[in-house]
């Protein structure tokens, strides 16, 4: 009889969680936590976009560099450079500040057996992340590539 009496006092003691007290707390959890969940859905796009042109440069680049080494072609690094740059629109890549160095010298002068390396280099953007994120964090960020074949 007492312990009914005690457990009918501790029910009597104890106040009733009222849901209306925590109504609106998911909310404001959300409201909380979105723009860092939108800050990394943004850098991982622009993170993955970067990566796909990269690609698109070092395959631009092979191209340039697969047509320096064929023998007598008489591609000179200008022809060289108009390559790489119509293999990067045709990627999707609006090239800016493109530079693409032959360290070797002029493709043409080179003999059969000789290396010749092409390197590209583009200045790159990204979309969001520059917008988001303090000035000059993301800034001046270059994309480059350097492909080494044998001359034929």
């Amino acid at each position: 009889m007492e312990q009914q009496n005690v457990e009918q006092q501790l029910q009597q003691t104890k106040k009733p969680v009222r849901l209306h007290e925590q109504r609106g707390s998911v909310a404001v959890e959300f409201a909380l936590i979105l723009p860092v969940l939108a800050v990394l859905l943004f850098a991982v796009i622009d993170f993955g976009r970067m990566l796909w042109f990269k690609e698109v440069l070092v395959n631009a680049t092979r191209d340039g560099a697969r047509m320096g080494t064929l023998y007598d072609s008489g591609n000179n690094t200008a022809a060289i450079q108009a390559r790489i740059q119509q293999s990067l629109i045709d990627g999707g890549m609006a090239p800016t500040n493109l530079v693409v160095a032959t360290p070797n010298g002029n493709p043409t002068l080179q003999t059969t057996g000789d290396q010749v390396t092409i390197t590209s280099t583009v200045d790159w953007n990204y979309l969001v992340l520059d917008k988001l994120v303090p000035a000059g964090t993301f800034s001046g960020t270059t994309l480059q590539a350097a492909i080494t074949m044998v001359h034929e």
